[in-house]
């Protein structure tokens, strides 16, 4: 599996003060579509964070149940990882570790917005997916970049994703 590292500032693994690690899933079906989801204006794929003690395959499987109502069988494994070190975030004098886990998903499920269990922050961003050609992607986050400033990040990190899934 292939890593990307951000660390502008230098910092060392012993200057974190926590760890956030999250999954996310290129759905990906046989038209060679692959699946978004969206809210508060920014296009992501599905996934998000680990849980307690959780392992990434646990974690992903249960992140795409809960955003897509796809229940995965089968073993999963990540493709790629970003790791961010932080300095002073999300407060001054704090600093995160971040790790993000890529996974290659090949499903014709389709999704069921119905047996979702989207959380809060999802249903007050009006949470949706959509399925877009694989190949389209890169304009497709281009037109979206303007539309909401955190994009610009999120897009690179889809992109490296992307760029790494071929």
């Amino acid at each position: 599996m292939k890593i990307k590292y951000f660390n502008y500032d230098k910092l060392a693994e012993e200057e974190m003060h926590d760890k956030v690690i999250r999954v996310k899933g290129l759905i990906i079906n046989s038209r060679n579509e692959i699946l978004l989801g969206e809210a508060f204006n920014t296009i992501q794929y599905p996934g998000g964070h680990l849980e307690g003690e959780e392992s990434l395959e646990k974690a992903l499987k249960r992140e795409i149940k809960e955003e897509t109502g796809i229940t995965l069988k089968g073993k999963y494994e990540p493709f790629f990882a970003i790791k961010y070190f932080m300095k002073d975030y999300p407060k001054k004098g704090h600093n995160r570790a971040l790790e993000i886990y890529y996974f290659k998903i090949n499903t014709d499920i389709v999704y069921d917005l119905k047996k979702t269990k989207l959380d809060n922050q999802e249903q007050k961003g009006n949470f949706k997916l959509i399925y877009i050609p694989l190949e389209y992607l890169p304009k497709y986050l281009k037109l979206n970049e303007k539309r909401n400033p955190i994009n610009k990040i999120v897009n690179r990190e889809m992109l490296l994703a992307y760029k790494n899934l071929k």
